[in-house]
Order: C-alpha cells, then structure tokens, then sequence
C-alpha cells in the first residue's frame, strides 16, 4: 500500500514538474536514475527530449538554490573553456525552464533538470593504475580549467566541510553528550582520534599557505562519465559539494576511495594494506594534468590530504555513532562504528607510508637536482 501512494504521489508531483521543462507524462516516461542516496534523480525520455531530472535534498543541503546557483556559475566557465580548447571534457549545463530559470520550486522542493550525455557509463570502484590515471586526469582537469575561476564567488554549500579542528570538536561534544550511550563500545577509538593534535596542527600550518581552489569535495571514480566508445572519462558530474576548497582535499578523498584494498566498511582491517600501484597512478597523474598550475606548496599538501581524508571521515563516523546514527544510513548498530575503525585503520597505513609517498612526490633524483 506504501509504494502505490508513493507511485501515485510521484505521480501527482510530475505532472507538476515536468511542464516546467516541455513535458508531460501523457508524452515522456520518467525512471530512477543511479544509486544515489542524497537527491532524488530521474532519466526523462519524451518524444524529442532526453534530460535528467533531480529533485534536490534539502534536508542534507539547506540552500539547494546555493547548489543550483554555484553549477550555473561551473558550467558557464567550463563551456567558456571548453569553446577555447582549454578544457577536454564535457560541461554538463543544467536547463532553462519555460521560466527561463535552471530552478523549479514545487510546494518547497527544488527542481532542476540536466544534459543528459548518451551512450556511456559509470564505474563504481578503481580496480587498476589505469583507472586511478584516468580519475586522476579527469578531476584535475576539472580544477586547472576552474583556476582562473574566482572560488570565493561561490556559495560554500556545506560550511567547514573539510576542517579537521571542527570535526574534531564535534566529536569532542559527542563524547561529552553520550547521546546514544555507546562511549564504552569504543573508547579506544575516541582516544586515537583525540592524540592526533600534532597531526591536526601539521594541517592547519600549511592550509594557511594553501590557495582557494574550486574544489569537487567528493572525487570517486563513480563521479565521472565514461564513454562507451573510447572507455575514456567524458565528464565530471554531480557537482552539489563544488565549493571553495584546497586541492589537498580532493586528492585526498581519491586517494581514501582508490587506495584500500577493502571497501570503508569490511571489518577485517587486519588484512588492508594500501595499494600503492594505485596511490602513485594517482599521485603522478595529478600533478602532471596541472603542469604549471600547481605550486610545490601544493604538490607537498597532497601527502597530508591522503592521510586527512580517512582520518576526517573516520572522526566524522564515530560522530554518528556517538549520537545514534542520524547522519550516515546505516544497515545495522555497528555500522558506524565499523567504518570508522576501518577508515582510521586507513588513516594509519597511509601515515606510515608517508615516506615512500614522498619519494613519488619527489623522486630522488629530482631531490639531487634540486640539492645542485
């Protein structure tokens, strides 16, 4: 009974929508689209249409016009580019309604719809150094064509998104509020967290150095389109987390889901290691797709971004799990738990693999050169 009200209330709200764009369910059909958790999304097809159309969460983003606004912005400058030769990739722009705005506002929900690129694909893990290439190449291509972009124009769809003393206080009034009494089920990792000031510190020092850039704040191979033909990425997509940012952190978020040998979640993080085939694809990559629009103070926040990111996300998942799992969907009571183990686990290996990360960074050779 549930899903047929909710078919029928679907219903009800497309037959609202859609006219907004040209359409109807009398001339198009309308299908989910992706795995996404957050927005609602769906595939439209009519007569002589094809576009996607997504109903933003306003629960996880409390501006969705903010979001609407800051694609506009992207994308105009990235066709700009695009038009000049300067960037390979496609600008997915966001389409007028008959009002002429990329924005419908139906009984408090916001509606935008979206290109819709045909004949390609999306992957949902990199399992080969190719493929982290590829990701890497695609993101920072992304970023260097924004870098003549004023980042600071741009609304910051989450505030504090990435800083780390936040998060870590969050945890801190976690802990002092024990809202879901589980702090004896994971003291140990409570502790961990909280010794890592001199880490934290090491963060703050050189985020001061650091550049504004626009950044994707949520870089996963599942995040670019592939071409059917050429198996190459043709497009950066989901572009609700674009914000003011520094590139150590979009690095560090494909370094946190390329580089474990086990999903976030598995507990048997005895067995993780850190696939460092894949870490230096994604490292070289990088940096080179920047050429000469990437500083050294940058290229040297990469290794902090790739052990931050595990960290900050492991914080941010004992978090939940101290107030009861109101942000994450969880599948059981340990789950939020269970990942942050397993992401400070990460957080770990990476650390102490940070010499051996630095020597790709800059290889010996070049550290020679440089000593001449």
């Amino acid at each position: 009974m549930a899903k047929q009200m909710s078919k029928v209330l679907n219903q009800e709200i497309f037959n609202q929508v859609l006219p907004y764009f040209g359409c109807s369910l009398n001339n198009c059909s309308v299908s989910p689209l992706g795995n996404g958790l957050i927005n609602q999304t769906y595939l439209v097809k009519g007569n002589n249409s094809v576009f996607v159309l997504q109903c933003i969460n306003k629960i996880v983003f409390k501006h969705p016009e903010q979001i609407i606004e800051n694609a506009e912005l992207i994308n105009a400058h990235l066709l700009s580019k695009k038009n000049q030769d300067h960037y390979p990739l496609e600008s997915i722009s966001q389409l007028p309604s008959i009002n002429k705005s990329p924005m419908v506002i139906i009984n408090g929900d916001y509606w935008r719809a979206i290109d819709y690129i045909p004949n390609c694909y999306t992957v949902e893990s990199v399992t080969t150094p190719i493929q982290a290439q590829q990701v890497a190449t695609a993101f920072a291509q992304f970023t260097a064509a924004l870098s003549d972009f004023s980042a600071i124009t741009l609304a910051e769809i989450i505030p504090d998104f990435h800083n780390i003393e936040v998060r870590i206080n969050q945890l801190k009034s976690a802990i002092n509020d024990n809202r879901a009494k589980r702090l004896h089920l994971c003291r140990d990792s409570v502790d961990f967290c909280l010794s890592q000031q001199e880490f934290i510190t090491e963060v703050t020092n050189i985020t001061l150095q650091l550049p504004i850039r626009v950044t994707h704040n949520d870089t996963k191979i599942n995040n670019l389109l592939f071409s059917s033909a050429t198996q190459k990425p043709i497009a950066v997509i989901d572009l609700d987390t674009c914000m003011p940012g520094y590139l150590m952190h979009d690095f560090g978020d494909m370094v946190r889901t390329c580089c474990s040998n086990l999903p976030e979640d598995a507990t048997n993080i005895e067995d993780m290691s850190v696939r460092m085939d894949i870490f230096s694809a994604l490292l070289k990559a990088y940096i080179a797709s920047f050429g000469d629009k990437i500083s050294h103070i940058e290229q040297q926040s990469l290794l902090i971004g790739a052990q931050l990111l595990p960290l900050m996300i492991g914080v941010r998942f004992l978090t939940d799990y101290l107030n009861g799992d109101n942000y994450f969907h969880v599948d059981h009571s340990e789950h939020n738990l269970d990942r942050a183990k397993n992401q400070l686990h990460l957080y770990k290996l990476l650390s102490e693999s940070k010499e051996m990360m630095a020597k790709i960074v800059t290889p010996p050779e070049r550290v020679t050169e440089i000593a001449s």
